[in-house]
């Protein structure tokens, strides 16, 4: 067993007690009010999820996931992570899997999982198509909390806020 195997293994070992606890802490934080986030905030997340890091392309315009246009990517919808959670797998990706990394320098020292690129290995996640700043990389996790964590199946509205109203992506959620 390869170093990176160990601590991934480790890492999901270590969490599965701590899921159940952090699923009904979010359960818990989702039912109070949320935080209004600045409005230009969220545009600028939305574009960084949109066109900079290209989010879309696996978890949906939707964060619905599943089989996307580009991968399998999991729900956003439905994602449990914390937003603290959230940021580090924007910043680091996620081992053994196609999430990329968005933190330029993410395993040049061990600032992720406690791992460089070279003790990753194989498992190390692929590079961003573009690397994000950290004010970024905020941004687009206040838009995925503010506009889609816990949000259900999405709607017209949604759509429309997403693509605009000159489009016909929009057309199958139309009542």
């Amino acid at each position: 067993m390869n170093f990176a195997s160990m601590v991934l293994r480790l890492s999901r070992a270590a969490l599965l007690p701590a899921g159940l606890l952090l699923a009904c802490a979010a359960t818990q934080a989702r039912a109070q009010t949320p935080v209004p986030e600045d409005a230009r905030t969220l545009e600028f997340g939305k574009d960084i999820f949109k066109t900079k890091a290209r989010c879309q392309f696996c978890h949906k315009w939707d964060g619905t996931g599943d089989q996307g246009y580009g991968g399998n990517a999991l729900s956003l919808r439905k994602t449990e992570l914390t937003r603290e959670q959230l940021t580090e797998v924007v910043k680091c990706g996620r081992l053994a899997t196609e999430m990329p990394y968005h933190d330029k320098f993410a395993y040049t020292d061990k600032r992720c999982f406690g791992v460089t690129r070279e003790q990753a290995g194989a498992e190390a996640p692929p590079d961003a198509n573009q690397f994000l700043q950290a004010s970024e990389i905020n941004a687009v996790v206040a838009y995925v909390f503010a506009r889609i964590v816990g949000k259900g199946a999405p709607n017209y509205d949604e759509c429309v806020d997403f693509w605009g109203k000159d489009t016909q992506q929009c057309e199958p959620f139309r009542k």
